[in-house]
């Protein structure tokens, strides 16, 4: 006892603001191998109190001399790849001007501020490298603006019914410097005759369509669109692919000789030579060729094989239900190329995830096999998948068991990872050697770990009990380092959303550094509980569909069986047990809080309130159909039972609510109807509302009310303390 006494006098105890302010790698951006496999580029997440922003930076390791060093200086880094093996291409936003939109940045041999290679209006939203430049995803400017209805009509929109400006662009990187080249040498009137080397590709397709993704072709001659009709998600399966065979180089001179011709001038000669007149229709057929590709309905290309010849296709093969898990399917384009367009293409597609009940999330295809990152119960995996579905698991030596965030592998087969576990913060690593090697070890080359040696963060076991139909539970356990099993701890449960996601058994989560305090809990004597729920994803399909015409009532059966479970270890008291979680996670506190009386207090943030009210003003209504089997203007009472405002007359938990004015995933209409209950049954409550909000919380001073907020909401009803919201306070050493 001494030297756990002695131990935790050396060890801090972290304050909310330590826990926001903490760098990261962002979890969001895939750290990319550059194609000599010696440089590892990722980005590193930090917080700009001063901008209430958060920034990413790029940063680049060399395995040679085993250095990282910084490669942006300014923006939000949203997206790397290489272009070489000394260049660079990196999606950044500027952030130095309000209007800034997202632009792509090719840094050469990996110094200097880089060269701007897009400047698109609208902004790029993803791009990759393709034949010497770059393919990019943006909205078409006329298109978005709607500029000649606006003239005439004003402002508006056909709810759910306007066509998608979403365009696909390319562009030669070289000749994107000698049209910049240009710019800077003549007059602007001059400036004005130059043709942008920037064609949309998209032109190409007969009507509107939103590009969700594309997929290049390794050998530069294709490339793969993935689509829906509309940008509303509504439409989300309502899907097309189509593959479109080109040739960049001859497309983009085309292009730019086509517009030249338009602009006249001197370089608009070309009209005569050329014979065209810039009064004739646009004919697009020098873009290339489309082909449209027959997939099933919801179905999606996700990767092609390194060498062009087959298509990896993502299908779920039941239905097109949310709580379906998908599978990865082959398809051999050399066996399909006269019925590409035919709907009998798909019996010609051969699944490859037979033997693997999960869902798989980042793919990809390098010369040794498909490799996939998935969940397992707690941990994330990836998995080596043969064309004919033979599965091995990667086994991460000297850190196992590790849990996978994010990876990438390069042509060499080097693999590279954002990983952490129970005991481990978030780091990057690398191979040492080719996976296709007999041996490999994975090599840890950044240490954000460093800053929270010292940090008492509790302890993170995953635990599992059975809930009340016999189905298994797991969860994930936080308790204090001086844990007492023989003493009594009050308990609170953070639910995660979904309800397709899951809690991992990772030291810090996101949603404990920007949402609920787990470490500040356990550092006042409160154990956190946060329970993979049925209908969590790591557990297969069965128990993925768990909560179908289900939610709410057999979500509590899950978490009341764990305070039973608990109880009967003697771990709790259960007269001091809370509940909070976003999203769905605010949906299960709202139904727990009102239809049970095991909880002394709760807090719903950006939560459903009522399953109706959701379902007509959200931006996905299909997503009660697929649970609740069918439409509320058909059949209510199903809707009615899984709703927490169906018992609101029985309500007396005290609540806390929190949520996006923007939030158009749960628009706030659910957050006001359960204020406006729970005044009428005078049960304690607050709202605070965050105007320049939508469904996440993205800013870090936003971020740290909303976890003072809910410190503050548990420890008074929790522990007795003070409720004192700190509306008034400037401070920022907050606990």
């Amino acid at each position: 006892m001494s030297r756990l006494k002695s131990r935790e006098e050396k060890l801090y105890y972290p304050t909310i603001t330590d826990m926001i302010s903490l760098e990261t790698p962002n979890l969001m951006v895939q750290p990319k191998i550059s194609p000599d496999d010696r440089k590892i580029a990722y980005a590193v997440r930090v917080t700009n109190w001063r901008d209430n922003r958060y920034e990413s930076f790029c940063h680049v390791y060399d395995t040679q001399i085993e250095k990282s060093f910084q490669l942006t200086r300014s923006g939000d880094v949203k997206q790397l790849y290489w272009v070489d093996v000394d260049s660079l291409a990196v999606l950044k936003d500027d952030l130095s001007h309000e209007n800034s939109k997202p632009q792509v940045w090719v840094f050469e041999d990996l110094i200097g501020e880089g060269l701007q290679i897009t400047d698109h209006e609208t902004g790029v939203q993803s791009f990759k490298p393709f034949a010497g430049g770059i393919l990019f995803i943006a909205d078409d400017p006329e298109r978005k603006k709607r500029k000649a209805r606006s003239e005439e009509f004003g402002s508006f929109t056909l709810f759910e019914q306007e066509e998608s400006a979403s365009a696909l662009y390319y562009t030669n990187i070289e000749k994107m410097k000698h049209y910049n080249n240009q710019l800077r040498q003549r007059t602007e009137e001059d400036a004005k005759k130059l043709v942008k080397p920037v064609v949309d590709l998209s032109k190409k397709l007969e009507t509107p369509l939103k590009i969700t993704d594309f997929i290049c072709s390794p050998l530069n001659d294709a490339v793969y669109l993935n689509h829906r009709i509309r940008d509303d998600l509504v439409y989300m399966d309502e899907t097309s692919c189509h593959r479109l065979k080109l040739d960049a180089d001859r497309v983009l001179e085309e292009f730019m000789k086509r517009e030249q011709t338009k602009k006249g001038g001197d370089e608009g000669k070309l009209r005569s030579e050329r014979g065209v007149s810039p009064e004739k229709a646009e004919d697009f057929s020098y873009i290339g060729e489309l082909t449209q590709i027959s997939l099933p309905k919801g179905a999606s290309i996700v990767e092609i094989s390194y060498d062009g010849t087959k298509l990896l296709v993502r299908h779920r093969e039941r239905d097109n239900m949310f709580h379906t898990q998908s599978d990865l399917w082959i398809v051999d384009l050399a066996k399909i190329e006269g019925i590409l367009d035919k709907e009998e293409l798909g019996r010609h597609m051969r699944k490859i995830t037979q033997n693997l009940d999960r869902e798989l999330w980042t793919v990809v295809w390098d010369k040794s096999g498909i490799y996939a990152r998935y969940v397992d119960g707690t941990r994330t995996r990836v998995a080596k998948l043969s064309e004919y579905g033979d599965v091995k698991i990667l086994d991460l030596e000297g850190i196992n068991p590790m849990s996978m965030h994010s990876f990438d592998i390069s042509e060499g087969g080097f693999i590279v990872i954002i990983g952490t576990n129970e005991n481990l913060f978030w780091e990057v690593f690398v191979s040492d050697m080719p996976l296709s090697s007999s041996v490999w070890e994975l090599k840890q080359i950044t240490n954000f770990g460093k800053r929270i040696e010292d940090w008492n963060l509790g302890t993170v076991e995953t635990i599992r009990w059975k809930s009340r139909d016999g189905t298994e539970i797991e969860g994930l356990l936080r308790k204090p380092l001086d844990f007492d099993p023989k003493k009594k701890y009050p308990l609170v449960f953070v639910v995660h959303g979904g309800p397709r996601s899951f809690n991992a058994a990772y030291l810090l989560e996101p949603r404990d550094l920007y949402y609920y305090p787990s470490a500040q809990f356990v550092n006042k004597g409160i154990l956190v509980l946060k329970p993979n729920y049925r209908g969590s994803l790591g557990r297969g399909q069965a128990f993925t569909e768990l909560n179908k015409d289900n939610l709410g009532v057999g979500d509590l059966w899950d978490l009341e069986s764990a305070i039973e479970h608990l109880d009967s270890l003697g771990l709790i008291d259960t007269s001091r047990v809370g509940c909070m979680g976003w999203s769905q996670g605010g949906y299960i506190s709202a139904f727990a809080g009102i239809h049970s009386d095991k909880f002394r207090a709760v807090s719903i943030g950006a939560g459903i309130a009522d399953w109706y009210t959701y379902h007509i003003g959200n931006d996905i209504p299909q997503f009660t159909t697929h649970y609740l089997s069918g439409s509320p203007f058909e059949n209510r009472d199903l809707y009615n039972k899984t709703a927490p405002m169906s018992k609101i007359m029985q309500a007396k938990t005290p609540t806390l609510i929190q949520h996006g004015a923007k939030d158009k995933r749960v628009p706030l209409v659910n957050a006001t109807e359960l204020y406006r209950g729970l005044k009428k049954m005078n049960v304690p409550v607050e709202l605070f509302v965050y105007p320049d909000m939508a469904h996440p919380i993205t800013k870090p001073k936003e971020n740290r009310a909303v976890m003072l907020q809910n410190l503050t909401w548990f420890s008074h009803h929790l522990l007795g303390e003070e409720l004192d919201f700190h509306l008034n306070t400037n401070t920022t050493n907050i606990e």
